[in-house]
C-alpha cells in the first residue's frame, strides 16, 4: 500500500515545477509594456499562480497534519524519528518557497505604487486584481493558520481522550486478573475440598462393610450355638 504523505508530496512537488514555470514567464511579462495580448496572458499567468499557491499551501498544511499525529507514536505508522524529521524539512522549505512566491508576485504591485506614474484604466485594473490576489492570498494563509491551530487543539483533546482510555483499559486488565487468580484460588479449594470428601466416603464405605461383616460372623457363631443346643435337647 503506498505511503498517503509520499502521494501528495510528489503532487506538491509538481506543483512547484508548475509554479516555477509560470513565473519565469510571469516574471518577463511583468518588467516590460505589455501588449493587451500579453497583458491577457500576464493576468492569466497570475490567476494561475495564486491558484497553484494556493493550492499547495492546502496540501502542506494536510501534510503537516499527518506529521503531527505520526509524531505522537512513530512506531504506530512504522516511521523513524528521522523519517519524521525529514518529513518536516520538507513541509518548512514547501512553506518557504511558498512565502518567496507570494513576495514575488507582490513585488510588481509595490514597484507600481512606488513609481506612480499615470497609467490606463486597463493597467490600473489589473494592478487591483494583482493587490486583490495578493490580499486574497494572505487571507488564506490566515485562515490556514487558525485552522491548523484549532486542528492542534483538537488533536490535543483526542490525545488527551485516548491516554485517559488506555488508563481505564489497564486498571480493567489489571482487575481481570485480579478476577482470575481469585478463580484459580477458588478451583484449588473445590478440589481440595472434593479431595476430602472422597476420603471420607472411602472411609464411611470401608466401615460399612467391616460392619456388615462382623453381623454376619455373629449370626453364624448363634446358629451354630442354637443347633447344638437342638441336638442335645433332642438326644438327652
Amino acid at each position: 500500500m503506498s505511503d498517503p504523505f509520499v502521494i501528495v508530496q510528489e503532487d506538491v512537488t509538481a506543483s512547484f515545477e508548475q509554479a516555477k514555470t509560470l513565473l519565469v514567464s510571469w516574471r518577463k511579462l511583468s518588467g516590460k509594456r505589455r501588449s493587451p495580448q500579453e497583458e491577457n496572458e500576464y493576468q492569466f499567468m497570475t490567476d494561475e499562480i495564486y491558484s497553484t499557491a494556493n493550492s499547495i499551501s492546502t496540501d502542506l498544511d494536510e501534510l503537516q497534519e499527518t506529521i503531527d499525529v505520526a509524531r505522537e507514536a512513530p512506531e504506530d505508522y512504522g516511521l523513524s524519528l528521522a523519517q519524521i524529521s525529514e518529513r518536516q524539512s520538507f513541509v518548512a522549505t514547501g512553506r518557504k518557497a511558498l512565502e518567496e512566491m507570494r513576495r514575488a508576485l507582490a513585488q510588481p504591485v509595490s514597484k507600481a505604487k512606488a513609481k506612480a506614474k499615470p497609467s490606463s484604466g486597463v493597467a490600473d485594473e489589473r494592478r487591483i486584481q494583482n493587490e486583490h490576489h495578493t490580499v486574497e492570498f494572505n487571507q488564506h494563509q490566515a485562515q490556514q493558520q487558525v485552522l491548523m491551530e484549532q486542528q492542534d487543539e483538537h488533536l490535543d483533546a483526542m490525545m488527551d481522550t485516548v491516554r485517559n482510555l488506555h488508563g481505564i483499559a489497564g486498571t480493567m486488565n489489571t482487575e481481570l486478573d485480579d478476577q482470575a487468580i481469585l478463580l484459580d484460588e477458588m478451583d484449588g479449594l473445590v478440589d481440595r475440598t472434593q479431595s476430602k470428601l472422597t476420603v471420607a466416603r472411602n472411609t464411611v464405605n470401608k466401615f460399612l462393610q467391616d460392619q456388615s461383616s462382623r453381623s454376619l460372623h455373629v449370626i453364624l457363631i448363634l446358629f451354630v450355638v442354637i443347633l447344638v443346643l437342638i441336638v442335645l435337647i433332642i438326644f438327652t
